[in-house]
């Protein structure tokens, strides 16, 4: 939030200001989509499979795309749908997550698909303000809610004597530029610029970057499954730009 708010504050100070009458979009972006779809995952990882949980997040296309259809009058097109299978089975090839030795409990089930559904209404919500703001103020906006929803739960008062370690700081900066803030701005660019179950496939590019960076700098081992399923998730994009010169 903060780095953001010094972004702005540098570039264009007029992208703090926002209506009133649309709080309930950055709201919904940064509480009901962004901390809801955070906890439900959390508590998925907790009670379960890490694998299991990062497929079940990405139901969110789904969520997305159904929802958009409604919402938004996108078209659900047969493109989008064969993007969406695809890139599904790419995620559960990347994670591990169709490996026939996983232990999966109901509690796992229900709060993996709660974190694919507010993952999704994190990009519902953000879907209306990116078309009267700035990426960077629903960013910011979306912050700012998120913060004030979590901070007095956070129990962070507690633990305050860690800031002192210069480590802390240096994870803290790292997560929220590198991890937080230039992702989220993109997502909202991205949402501008396309349709939002389009914007929500594209963005399953994550788990690709995380098998690519595990292997190379944590020492991962790098299987065929896990090709296989980079091969599928980067196979969306050409399908859903041939969706796109066909609406053109």
């Amino acid at each position: 939030m903060l780095v953001t708010a010094l972004i702005i504050l540098y570039t264009d100070t007029r992208l703090f200001y926002i209506r009133s009458k649309d709080r309930w979009m950055f709201f919904g972006n940064g509480v009901v989509g962004l901390v809801f779809f955070s906890w439900c995952f959390f508590n998925a990882i907790t009670g379960g499979s890490l694998a299991v949980a990062a497929l079940l997040l990405y139901t969110a296309p789904a969520f997305v795309m159904l929802m958009s259809v409604i919402l938004f009058h996108e078209k659900l097109t047969k493109e989008k749908i064969i993007a969406l299978v695809v890139t599904f089975i790419g995620c559960g090839c990347i994670t591990g997550a169709f490996a026939g030795n996983l232990i999966i409990s109901r509690q796992t089930i229900l709060y993996g698909l709660a974190s694919g559904f507010g993952y999704a209404l994190y990009s519902i919500f953000g879907k209306p303000a990116t078309k009267r703001y700035s990426p960077l103020t629903v960013s910011l906006w979306c912050f700012i809610f998120a913060s004030a929803f979590t901070l007095p739960l956070s129990g962070l008062s507690e633990k305050i004597v860690l800031f002192s370690d210069t480590t802390v700081w240096t994870g803290i900066l790292g997560i929220g530029v590198i991890s937080c803030v230039l992702p989220h701005v993109l997502y909202m660019r991205g949402l501008q610029q396309l349709e939002a179950g389009h914007a929500a496939i594209l963005a399953t590019i994550e788990p690709v970057v995380a098998a690519i960076v595990s292997f190379l700098f944590l020492g991962e081992t790098f299987t065929w499954q896990k090709l296989l399923g980079i091969v599928l998730i980067l196979s969306a994009v050409p399908i859903l730009n041939r969706n796109a010169g066909k609406q053109k």
